[in-house]
């Protein structure tokens, strides 16, 4: 799966308030200034009758999952190897659970 974010050029304030946030959020952030797209797709996970959870959120225990991807095709694969690692290597260890894919816009 590639990534299509553009990395933006930033004025020397706009560096500054980033630092400051940075900084107001402590030492475990670095926060990267993005180009926005025209939409995301995230992948969830049915916990209950109309409630749906992010995936890496209901299975913390895949290191490196996400739930966010910017293109349909990159959405749709991460769910079918979601749906294999469940079915195969996890079975058994994680509830497989049904996986959506749901198109979001971005804030802002």
């Amino acid at each position: 799966m590639t990534s299509s974010f553009k990395i933006v050029k930033l004025s020397e304030e706009e560096v500054k308030a980033i630092k400051s946030l940075e900084k107001s959020l402590g030492d475990r952030f670095c926060l990267l200034a993005v180009e926005k797209t025209q939409e995301l797709y995230v992948l969830e996970a049915k916990l209950a009758p109309n409630y749906w959870e992010r995936v890496d959120k209901v299975y913390p225990e895949i290191e490196g999952l996400r739930a966010y991807y910017d293109s349909k095709e990159d959405a749709h694969l991460a769910k079918s190897s979601l749906k294999s690692l469940l079915a195969g290597k996890l079975k058994g260890s994680l509830e497989k659970r049904p996986i959506r894919i749901r198109k979001v816009k971005p804030e802002g």
